[in-house]
């Protein structure tokens, strides 16, 4: 009896489970009878203003969630001395309640939890002052959160950074921003500014997209395109750090030709220094982008006219056969239809016929990931949601645009507590659509492969920093090491993200591998003996390897290389070429005199994204970015333009990314001219990534650890002994980047230059620096010709010429240990 209950139970389940497929499958099976379309709804959330001084600062727009991003250093606000901070709200009819949160930068402490009783509503706005309790440390950064309860029951968040301080210069500088600015727009105005210029005969002033402090005067002053504003300016305060600020001025300015007007995004950033005599212009960049409005007049011959770009962000995609031609420019997707000579914005949250601010706020970019032969086009809209019923959420959204229909329909959308920037720096690692309907991902740490049918997901690696993985110059193979320490590996994942196949490295037991990279689509890795490591007082530098392999797409051998005698220390790949160093010595370890053998490779050449992208020279316009096509537009044939008028989300699966494990190993975060420039395992990676634009870095909990522009000229640590006591009590025993129990970081800094490194010495902490295995000085002092190094052995000290001091560690291997004190 019990056996029938069974049968008649299973089959049961089997009737319910094939009817739930017959009747709910086709929810998802995409026909058109179950999609309910809309229009892209408008912006709704307000946006909220905080002023500093008499100056209306850049707006800040909301977020649905509360979150705070480690890698979002957008605006700094300077409180007033009596710590009331001013804000504007727009379109506050919604707003029913406004209160604030301030919490230390790591987030790990509540400073101040305060609710407002009153403001003022007038004019469609309503106007109120923080008062910001005197609980705040003068100099140190906070994070502000500010909520506003709108009468629909959402709540809001609005994010800032403040700080509390005494230098009285900070308006100083902003007005010279501004100033600066404007008389770069009249020639005779401009002749103020040939103070601040370091024009070079090297610089590039072929293009108006990028121009910098290096350029000539002309290209400065916007050569003969005649531009003028256009609305607002909106300034922003990007960093404070003492008498060093970052400013950033975004406008747009316009300009008439052939009785057509042309509107231009631009943005401008300043670094600053302040001195007794005047303020310095240390570093200067404007970029330039035009706004591409789809006017028949760009399409012309082979080719689709985009204009000045400062050529960052602007890249195309096209169908097999060449008939659509997809293309990325000024954060919105466009595709032209040859056969039909038809233009469609495919997706725009604003464009340039929007004046709403938050439709045109920039925190967010597009990836195609293809485009099929039948004009159907997947593509991922990722950062910040300017609008739509995603509106104030930050993730991810795969977009499907079907051209018969000329609808998008929204695929899903992944939630994201990353910032628009580190999203898109991982996506631009590793983001590919397989042939086997799998789209591969890279967002926080891992790797994650989604079925576009199902819409689940697997991880397919977690914890993976920099030196752990490689993805081809593609993105269609993908390689990681095992998930052990970065020198233990004993086993490598090559993954083909076309098929799925995935091939394995090693036994798991004999062999020590690492991963070295790609060259085109060929993969690089060095086999060497378990525990080999390279050593430099205590600390794991690196692994000695026996050989290195090449393996093709198939998985077969393209390369080997093994030299007798000689045991590799360290391999850099750069594009086509691999430049090994190898030591007949190990017992030298990391200071052991490397010969350097270079392998050229003749790897098959990959498509890139930007190979559609050209550009030519015009007078007065400079250089001239369009997108290449293979056959001319039709001339005698009317263009047609049109953009999508449905689009469906109802249907968008919301997928909840959990990673396995997250990144072990501390990682560094590189800033430069406003922007996050990428993370780092090795701090000078990250200081090196930043030195050029006058950047800086920070650790993983948003803390300064070292700017550019604000080494002070001379400095001596007279009380070594006071001053070294945290080093000398950690000495001992550091084997790698380590948080004290006293909050501050004990600092492997190896790599750097000595001019880098006397940043710490300045802000009056020693830097240890290694002479030898167990042997060390401390750098103590400098000023512009001259290093002072101290020796704990014998209690003296050397002052050595900056030239000969850098040569000296330059043979040392520049191994520096710093403890930094941190906020």
């Amino acid at each position: 009896m019990s056996k029938t209950i069974k049968k008649v139970t299973v089959l049961l389940l089997v009737f319910i489970a094939a009817a739930a497929v017959y009747f709910f499958w086709p929810m998802r099976s995409g026909k058109e009878t179950d999609i309910e379309y809309t229009a892209m709804q408008d912006a709704t959330l307000p946006v909220v203003f905080p002023q500093m001084g008499e100056r209306e600062m850049a707006p800040l727009f909301g977020h649905l969630e509360e979150t705070v991003f480690t890698a979002d250093r957008d605006s700094l606000l300077v409180l007033p001395e009596d710590r009331r901070l001013p804000l504007k709200i727009t379109e506050s009819g919604a707003v029913s309640g406004i209160r604030y949160e301030i919490r230390s930068m790591d987030l790990s402490r509540l400073v101040e939890r305060t609710e407002l009783s009153d403001w003022e509503r007038a004019d469609g706005s309503v106007t109120a002052k923080l008062p910001i309790q005197n609980l705040l440390e003068k100099g140190t950064e906070y994070q502000l959160a500010v909520c506003l309860s709108l009468s629909d029951g959402r709540n809001v968040w609005y994010y800032a950074r403040i700080m509390e301080s005494d230098n009285a210069h900070v308006e100083e500088m902003l007005a010279l921003a501004d100033e600066f600015s404007r008389k770069t727009l009249d020639y005779i105005e401009a002749q103020d500014l040939t103070m601040y210029m370091e024009s070079s005969p090297n610089a590039d002033n072929s293009t108006f997209g990028n121009v910098t402090l290096k350029c000539s005067f002309s290209q400065i002053t916007w050569g003969s395109l005649n531009v003028e504003r256009a609305g607002d300016v909106r300034m922003t305060l990007r960093e404070l750090d003492g008498n060093l600020a970052n400013i950033q001025l975004d406008y747009n300015v316009i300009r008439q030709e052939n009785q057509e007007t042309e509107l231009f995004e631009v943005s401008e950033n300043f670094t600053m220094r302040w001195a007794a005599q005047r303020v310095y212009m240390m570093d200067y960049k404007r970029e330039m982008n035009q706004l591409f409005a789809g006017a028949r007049s760009l399409f012309s011959g082979k080719r689709i006219i985009i204009g000045i770009n400062d050529g960052r962000d602007l890249y195309s995609v096209s169908s097999a056969d060449h008939r659509y031609t997809a293309f990325v420019v000024n954060r919105e997707l466009w595709c032209y239809d040859g056969g039909d000579n038809l233009s469609t914005r495919v997706f725009s949250f604003g464009g340039a016929d929007s004046g709403d601010l938050r439709e045109n706020n920039k925190r967010h970019g597009i990836e195609i990931l293809d485009v099929s032969e039948s004009g159907q086009i997947n593509f991922l809209v990722y950062g910040y949601m300017n609008r739509g019923n995603r509106e104030g959420c930050t993730g991810v959204s795969m977009y499907r645009y079907d051209p018969e229909k000329n609808a998008l329909d929204e695929q899903f959308f992944i939630p994201s507590t990353e910032s628009y920037e580190r999203l898109k720096e991982d996506l631009l690692r590793l983001t590919h659509k397989g042939q086997n309907g799998i789209l591969y991902l890279m967002m926080d740490d891992a790797v994650y492969g989604i079925d576009l049918t199902s819409f689940e997901y697997v991880v397919v690696a977690s914890g993976l920093t920099d030196d752990k993985f490689a993805v081809s110059a593609d993105r269609s193979r993908f390689a990681w090491q095992e998930d052990t320490g970065v020198y233990d590996s004993r086993m490598l994942h090559v993954m083909d993200l076309d098929t799925g196949e995935r091939a394995q490295i090693g036994d798991g037991k004999s062999k020590a591998y690492r991963i070295l990279g790609f060259v085109g689509n060929d993969c690089i890795y060095g086999v060497g003996a378990p525990g080999d490591y390279v050593m430099s007082n205590k600390r794991v530098m690196g692994l000695f390897l026996e050989s290195i392999e090449i393996v093709d797409k198939n998985m077969a051998s393209a390369m080997h290389y093994e030299k007798e005698g000689y045991t590799i220390r360290d391999v850099k790949v750069d594009e086509s070429r691999i430049h090994i160093y190898g030591v007949r010595d190990k017992s030298g370890g990391y200071y052991a005199p490397a010969v350097e053998d270079t392998l050229v490779c003749n790897a098959e050449a990959v498509k890139s994204r930007t190979d559609q992208i050209g550009w030519y020279a015009s007078d007065t316009k400079g250089r001239v970015y369009f997108v290449q096509l293979t056959k001319d537009v039709a001339g005698s044939q009317k263009m047609k333009s049109t953009t999508p008028k449905k689009l469906s989300s109802d249907r968008a699966a919301v997928l909840e990314l959990h990673s396995l494990k997250a990144a072990e190993a501390m990682e560094f975060y590189a800033y430069g001219r406003g922007r996050f420039l990428g993370k780092y395992v090795r701090f000078s990676d990250a200081v090196k990534a930043s030195y050029e634009s006058m950047g800086f870095v920070t650790d993983e909990r948003n803390r300064m650890l070292w700017v550019r522009g604000n080494k002070v000229n001379s400095y001596n640590i007279r009380d070594i002994g006071a001053a070294s006591r945290r080093l000398e009590r950690y000495r001992a025993e550091f084997t790698g980047n380590r948080l004290l129990e006293d909050g501050n970081l004990m600092l492997d800094a190896a790599g750097c230059t000595l001019n880098q490194i006397l940043y710490f010495v300045g802000k009056g902490m020693p830097v240890l620096v290694y002479t030898a295995e167990g042997s060390y000085s401390y750098l103590t002092g400098y000023d512009q010709g001259h290093v002072t190094i101290y020796n704990p052995d014998t209690g003296s000290a050397e002052k050595m010429e900056m030239e000969a001091a850098q040569n000296y560690l330059d043979g040392l291997g520049n191994d520096y240990v710093c403890c930094v004190v941190l906020n």
